[in-house]
């Protein structure tokens, strides 16, 4: 009953939200600006320079009716994405002019769904802030204007299933119609086949109506009767791409994890290097620790556009953690809503993910941390006057605690001279942190006082004109710091994005991380037959601008493996690019040199250039222990 009065207390609180004010038409004019300078300031250059494997995709759909990479099925990626790209491909190509164009136009209608999602189940403060902060991160604007990935498509359908989710939910049944879930069926089997991830969606929807039903059994079976079509539809094409690419799935090499389905990546100990094998009971935890450090330090990086460096303690973790997780906790007490469970399950996915956390996992959910942010800093303000006094305990034994932590790690980076967990030299932080913790252990005992306080504040003549003002002007003061704050934030990504995107206008492509790649490609073009097969480690753009077929070049170590799998493909042609930071390990020329110790007698140089070289392979194959990789 409790859940049916609540639920009822959002439907007017959403009622009262549904006008259009001032603020409203300021986060909009603000979203489209930012979708106008990303649709302005994309790559401007003849061809791809960056992660071409999309573009091909949906190039093979749209010349050979196939979903194909590389003159093989494609069964890792779903095809959702390359499929939207063929539609706009069709009517106008696909050259990064459109494409970037077609990223840049996601974004903004997700963004502007986002605001009316968040601004529905919060309000218009959270919903701006949610937005404009994802909206004008810099991050976000190289991401999008760096390479054609499917993130914003994905983020734009999967609100668009939250939004129709709360939607229908908060009609009476009898005038829930066909055509709101049927639209919500064809979103939530859009989300899915855009990206994998998508799945979180449908687990989420399962567990939100099997809570319903646990808490509030009759709110339960009407929300079974409303989304169990949607349900079992996205579930459908889930299970139909699956077994689809089970059918059509070809593996060039026998490795754990990648590029076979992404159940059996989460197998693996490391998914960039395959070679340590599957991971083990014992180093689950480790891993789970690691990425939620990492996951929220990148969100406290992507809201506040600083470097957040990784030692757990930090206010930028374990703080925002605290507070996210206190939001979250909140709203799924009553029952939840789907994008609470959503958030969950999609955050829980990533946890366990064996995979450098990257920025582009983030940007689909990252509204939705805003929001428990949110959230979470209301449910400390509102116990700070209802129970300041348990509040003001906790507050001094954790604060105290984390002090002393930060602290002393800060003392043994002096002492030491320690990277704190891959800070770039920012040695600052943990200082930062420890001062931090101090002043809110002493905010804590104050809260504990408060009491004494209080009282002589009852006692003294100012008590009721103190108690006026804090009441008049207490609400206005933290709206009007809270507006100015995210203000400079978004001024200040807005201008980054400006120089970011000035930068796109004119690119060099030499200097480009890929630019190796393209240089031996180029030189292939021009100088070996056209049914040479070429092994590369950078698959995408080596067959991007050969168009031969490429093998990959794996990260094996074992030159036996290796060569078993060159004369098995009958590659005759082998790039080797140097990379120090490359994706892969072990490294590309470490794999190459071990081959080439092996069977250097099979090996003949025939170009190279910057950071690379291209060699032929001899049909002869001489085992010998010495050799050296040609300089």
């Amino acid at each position: 009953m409790q859940l049916f009065e609540f639920h009822n207390l959002v439907d007017s609180r959403t009622r009262t939200r549904a006008s259009i004010c001032p603020t409203d038409s300021v986060v909009l004019a603000l979203i489209l600006l930012i979708g106008a300078i990303q649709f302005i300031y994309y790559p401007h250059t003849a061809d791809f320079v960056n992660d071409p494997g999309y573009p091909d995709m949906a190039r093979s759909i749209l010349e050979h009716s196939s979903y194909d990479f590389d003159y093989l099925p494609e069964t890792t990626l779903p095809p959702g994405f390359p499929l939207i790209l063929v539609l706009a491909g069709r009517f106008f190509g696909l050259g990064p002019a459109v494409l970037f164009r077609v990223i840049a136009v996601f974004t903004t209608l997700g963004l502007i769904v986002t605001y009316q999602l968040v601004r529905q189940v919060e309000g218009r403060g959270a919903a701006a802030a949610a937005c404009l902060l994802l909206g004008s991160s810099p991050a976000l604007f190289r991401f999008n204007t760096g390479v054609i990935f499917p993130e914003m498509p994905y983020f734009f359908l999967s609100i668009v299933v939250l939004l129709l989710t709360l939607r229908i939910d908060r009609m009476n049944s009898g005038r829930t119609r066909i055509a709101w879930p049927l639209a919500l069926s064809v979103a939530l089997i859009l989300a899915v086949l855009v990206r994998s991830i998508g799945i979180a969606l449908l687990i989420a929807l399962g567990t939100w109506i099997v809570v319903s039903l646990v808490v509030v059994p009759e709110i339960g079976r009407r929300r079974l009767r409303k989304f169990l079509l949607p349900l079992l539809l996205g579930a459908t094409a889930q299970v139909g791409w699956s077994v689809w690419a089970h059918r059509h799935e070809v593996l060039e090499w026998h490795l754990p994890g990648y590029p076979e389905s992404y159940v059996s990546q989460l197998k693996v100990k490391n998914g960039q290097y395959p070679e340590l094998g599957l991971a083990r009971l014992s180093d689950i935890p480790a891993r789970v620790g690691q990425n939620i450090v990492a996951r929220t330090a990148l969100l406290g990086q992507l809201l506040t556009q600083r470097y957040i460096s990784t030692f757990w303690s930090s206010p930028g973790i374990v703080g925002v953690l605290i507070l996210v997780a206190l939001g979250l906790a909140s709203s799924l007490r009553t029952g939840g809503q789907l994008h609470d469970w959503y958030f969950l399950w999609y955050e829980l996915i990533f946890w366990f993910w064996p995979w450098d956390t990257k920025s582009r996992f983030l940007f689909p959910v990252m509204p939705l941390a805003v929001l428990y942010l949110w959230r979470g800093a209301k449910m400390v303000t509102q116990s700070s006057m209802q129970h300041p006094k348990l509040l003001g305990r906790c507050v001094f034994l954790v604060a105290s605690v984390l002090g002393m932590i930060s602290a002393a790690f800060a003392a043994r980076l002096i002492h030491f001279d320690i990277d704190p967990g891959h800070a770039r030299g920012d040695n600052l932080q943990p200082i930062a942190a420890a001062a931090f913790w101090t002043a809110l252990a002493a905010t804590g005992f104050g809260l504990v006082r408060i009491e004494s306080v209080r009282r002589w504040m009852g006692s003294t003549r100012l008590a009721p004109y103190l108690g006026k003002f804090a009441r008049s002007h207490g609400a206005f003061a933290s709206r009007a710091f809270g507006t100015l704050v995210l203000a400079v934030l978004v001024g200040s990504g807005v201008v980054q994005q400006l120089a970011l995107g000035r930068n796109n206008l004119n690119i060099d492509i030499k200097r480009q991380s890929t630019y190796p790649e393209i240089a031996a490609s180029e030189w292939i073009q021009t100088h070996e037959p056209p049914d040479r097969i070429i092994m590369a480690r950078d698959q995408d753009m080596v067959f991007h601008y050969t168009g031969r077929r490429v093998v990959w070049f794996p990260p094996i170590s074992d030159p036996s493996v290796l060569m078993d799998g060159i004369r098995r493909h009958n590659v005759s042609v082998v790039v080797v690019a140097h990379h120090p930071d490359s994706y892969w390990l072990p490294l590309e020329d470490v794999c190459f040199q071990s081959l080439l110790d092996a069977y250097h007698d099979t090996f003949q140089i025939v170009n190279r250039g910057p950071d690379y070289q291209v060699f032929e392979v001899l049909p002869r194959q001489t085992p010998s222990g010495d050799g050296g990789l040609a300089k």
